[in-house]
C-alpha cells in the first residue's frame, strides 16, 4: 500500500477520516496530538515540523482564517535556503514505518515544501472538504469570527491551491466530502478502499465515529443558534467587515 497524505483546511473531518484509514494498518507517528474529546490522529512530530516551516518561512500571519498566496510561495521555496538534514530525518522515520499517513491542517501550506523530500509515487493523496455551512458554524464555535461569505471564501481558495498542488505535479487524487462518508458510507469507503487498496468497511467507520452515520451530518440546531449568537455578540471584530475609519 502508498501513503495517505489528507489535505484539507481544518475543521472538516479530517480526524474520523484519519482515524478510519489507520484501522488499514497505517502508521500515525509514535505521537499524535490529542484534544480534551478526541485524537487527531496528527503525527506529533510532523506538527511540530509544520510549525517550524511556517516560523522559517517567515511568515506571522493567521493561516488558520487568511488564506496566503504569498505565504505558499514563501514556503514553496524555502527548501533551497534551510538545512534540510532534519526533515529528511523525519521522512526517513516515518517510511521505516510504511504505509504511513499523515494528517495536518498546516499542510495545505507546506506540502510544496514536502513535495521536495517525498517519494510522491509512493504517495496517495486525498482532498477533503465539508459544507460550508458546518464549517462556517464550526469555525464560529472556536471563535473564528468571520462572515459567512468570507469563510467559504477561505475554504475554496485552500481547496484551489490543493487542486493546483495536485495538478502541477499530475498526482492521482481522491476528493471526499465529510457528508458523504457519514451519509452515504458504504458508497464512499468503497471509492476510498479502491483509490489506496485497503479493505475497510461500514463496520470499521462505525467503531471509530460514535454518532449515527447514513445521516446528513449538518450543524445541530443548538450549534448554529451558538454560532449566531457568538457571531453576533463579536459582530464589530468579524473578519470581512469594513475598514474602520480614521481620524
Amino acid at each position: 500500500m502508498r501513503n495517505v497524505i489528507v489535505l484539507t483546511s481544518g475543521l472538516s473531518g479530517s480526524s474520523v477520516l484519519t482515524s478510519l484509514i489507520a484501522r488499514a494498518g497505517y502508521w500515525t507517528g509514535a505521537t499524535t496530538v490529542k484534544k480534551p474529546s478526541y485524537d487527531t490522529f496528527e503525527n506529533a512530530e510532523l506538527v511540530r515540523a509544520n510549525l517550524r516551516i511556517i516560523e522559517e518561512a517567515g511568515y506571522e500571519g493567521n493561516y488558520v482564517e487568511e488564506f496566503s498566496w504569498d505565504a505558499l510561495q514563501r514556503i514553496g521555496a524555502l527548501p533551497s535556503r534551510v538545512d534540510l538534514a532534519p526533515y529528511r530525518a523525519f521522512v526517513a522515520k516515518c517510511d521505516m514505518h510504511r504505509p504511513w499517513i499523515w494528517k495536518d491542517p498546516r499542510l495545505w501550506l507546506t506540502i510544496r515544501f514536502w513535495s521536495e523530500l517525498l517519494d510522491l509515487d509512493a504517495c496517495r493523496f486525498i482532498l477533503l472538504t465539508r459544507g460550508h455551512l458546518q464549517t462556517w458554524v464550526s469555525s464560529t464555535l472556536h471563535r473564528r469570527i468571520t462572515t459567512y461569505r468570507y469563510a467559504k471564501a477561505y475554504e475554496e481558495s485552500i481547496r484551489a491551491s490543493i487542486l493546483q498542488f495536485l495538478a502541477d505535479r499530475r498526482l492521482a487524487h481522491l476528493e471526499m466530502r465529510y457528508e458523504d462518508l457519514i451519509g452515504r458510507p458504504a458508497e464512499t469507503i468503497d471509492a476510498l478502499n479502491r483509490f489506496i487498496g485497503t479493505e475497510l468497511s461500514v463496520a470499521h467507520l462505525e467503531s471509530v465515529y460514535t454518532k449515527p452515520l447514513y445521516r446528513n451530518p449538518r450543524p445541530s440546531s443548538v450549534d448554529f443558534v451558538k454560532a449566531v449568537l457568538i457571531y453576533l455578540k463579536n459582530f464589530n471584530e468579524r473578519k470581512d467587515a469594513p475598514a474602520k475609519p480614521t481620524g
